[in-house]
């Protein structure tokens, strides 16, 4: 073993020897590792919002858009159907017609956004497993139903069993609101088949209906809003992206991934992260200084034991070493039981559940434990405490010894 490690252990764990020093280094390596363990805990329980988040918009939104680039429509026949489909990592394609609309239920009106789909693409989407009521079937007994957000069921005050359609009201092409008033608009009638609850930018606004509901609608035929592409689960949708771009190619349409559609969320959850994640650096950065002050104290409580070293021809680079051990050791001590405890703390959270989240789409707080942050974590333990440990350790050594 090392000489110089070995004296250093002697110094930090050294059980005949309980003083003050001995003490400030125990309290040094706690807060260390208290620190540590807030970057595990914090890090991971923004990692399972993150994943929350994508979790919600996976049921509603698809992976690839493909939009007009100027315009609110484009004509179908823009697009070659059977083409895309042979793409291997393409499950199902969809039309899809979106537009705001007027609700009506009773004496309860408002203003929703209607999203109209081919009723088999439904199954392709998590939407099933977002509903607090009904089913997500666009279609029974050969006649349209609707889904429709939880906080819009909610403001037109629908009950449970709805008995009355929902009327909705979206307005004729070319004919001014103003001049024609109310038969400037066109009027549906469609019963409410179920309702989702994802988060509340979607439950408050949409009404999911079929495809062909939507197309008597608004009036528009061979022409959509978009189309959607659902992709096999581990499918890379950058590159299904290009493929896609490469067929369309001249045509004025955009090909957008989930993430670019949503960039401004993943960007904010990121920046949370990191934000999160220099706060704490800085607090572990005052905590660090706890170091040097141990550090200080053992240097001169041990300037007897340095002498008798000095006599038996230790060196001053020998001396060093000593202290520096020192600081390293209580510094990883710290960290790996702050990392030890909190990776403990999260596993038993993302599997036990023993803190919950009361009022909320999930029943407990979600975490997820990722490897990168760990190593990062790690890095920066051992990285910060050999930068606090070695100048502190070669400006105290020149003054002392």
């Amino acid at each position: 073993m090392n000489f110089s490690f070995f004296i250093a252990r002697r110094y930090v764990f050294s059980r005949k020897n309980r003083n003050v020093v001995n003490l400030i280094s125990g309290i040094s390596s706690f807060v260390i590792g208290f620190v540590t363990l807030s970057m595990v805990i914090v890090l991971s329980a923004i990692n399972g919002i993150e994943n929350l988040i994508d979790e919600l918009y996976t049921s509603f939104d698809s992976e690839i858009y493909i939009n007009p680039q100027s315009g609110k429509t484009f004509k179908t026949g823009l697009i070659p159907i059977e083409e895309l489909k042979k793409i291997e990592e393409v499950i199902a394609i969809t039309p899809v017609l979106e537009d705001a609309v007027l609700v009506e239920y009773g004496d309860q009106r408002q203003v929703a956004k209607l999203k109209a789909i081919d009723p088999d693409f439904i199954s392709h989407t998590g939407i099933d497993s977002m509903l607090v009521y009904g089913s997500s079937s666009l279609i029974s007994k050969d006649a349209p139903q609707a889904i429709i957000g939880y906080g819009l069921k909610y403001y037109l005050g629908i009950p449970g069993n709805a008995i009355l359609p929902l009327k909705i009201y979206a307005p004729k092409r070319g004919k001014s609101i103003k001049k024609h008033k109310e038969s400037s608009f066109k009027k549906l009638n469609i019963y409410l088949g179920g309702s989702f609850s994802i988060s509340v930018e979607f439950d408050s606004k949409y009404i999911i209906v079929p495809f062909s509901f939507g197309e008597k609608l608004f009036g528009r035929t061979d022409e959509v809003s978009s189309f959607e592409l659902r992709l096999s689960e581990g499918a890379d949708k950058a590159e299904v992206a290009q493929k896609i771009n490469s067929i369309l190619k001249g045509k004025n349409l955009s090909v957008i991934t989930r993430d670019q559609k949503n960039e401004v969320i993943y960007k904010t959850t990121q920046s949370e992260k990191w934000a999160s994640y220099a706060i704490i650096t800085f607090v572990m950065l005052i905590a660090v200084f706890n170091v040097i002050a141990s550090l200080t104290m053992l240097i001169l409580e041990k300037r007897k034991d340095i002498s008798s070293l000095k006599a038996m021809g230790a060196d001053g680079f020998l001396i060093r070493k000593i202290f520096f051990y020192e600081g390293i050791l209580i510094n990883v001590f710290g960290a790996v039981a702050g990392l030890v405890f909190g990776v403990a703390l999260v596993l038993l959270q993302q599997y036990f559940q023993f803190i919950p989240l009361e009022g909320s789409i999930v029943d407990y707080y979600p975490m997820e434990l990722r490897v990168s942050d760990l190593l990062v974590i790690i890095s920066t333990v051992v990285i910060m405490g050999a930068i606090s440990t070695y100048f502190p350790v070669k400006i105290l050594s020149k003054k002392y010894l």
